[in-house]
């Protein structure tokens, strides 16, 4: 009897971290980064993190989803899962091994934060009250901000 194993997916990160670098330092365009256009890379970087994601931790580790997780910064660098899952230990060992992973987790939080400042500049919030979240769901990959603890 053959069985199936998981097709691993190993995208390329970071692509729309070089798009901003390439529209801010573009000095002859007048009309800089559109936020639009930000939207429409972050959402994309933060689908594509979601698969690659879902698709290592089903090859090569025993995390299931659902449930849900939903991860933010730690000390040092690293990666926390945030509340209670069955596989916490798990999933913060493999993502703080992963350096591809990682970097990428960085990323997308670098890119979702330019994108909220940009958002929160008509209005009186101050992003250091927040803090960048990335949950999988069995739905994909979802970004989101909450308040931070003060």
């Amino acid at each position: 009897m053959a069985t199936e194993t998981p097709q691993v997916m190993r995208d390329q990160l970071g692509t729309a971290l070089l798009d901003i670098a390439q529209l801010s330092s573009n000095s002859a365009d007048e009309t800089g980064i559109q936020l639009s256009e930000l939207i429409q890379s972050a959402t994309s970087e933060v689908r594509r993190f979601g698969e690659d994601l879902a698709s290592h931790l089903q090859a090569y580790t025993s995390v299931t989803v659902p449930p849900a997780f939903q991860l933010q910064s730690a000390a040092e660098g690293k990666i926390q899962v945030v509340g209670e899952h069955p596989h916490k230990e798990e999933i913060e060992n493999y993502l703080n091994q992963n350096t591809r992973l990682l970097k990428w987790f960085k990323e997308l939080e670098v890119l979702l934060e330019i994108q909220r400042k940009m958002e929160l500049t008509a209005s009186n919030e101050n992003i250091d009250q927040q803090v960048f979240n990335f949950g999988l769901t069995s739905l994909g990959g979802i970004a989101f901000f909450t308040k931070s603890p003060q």
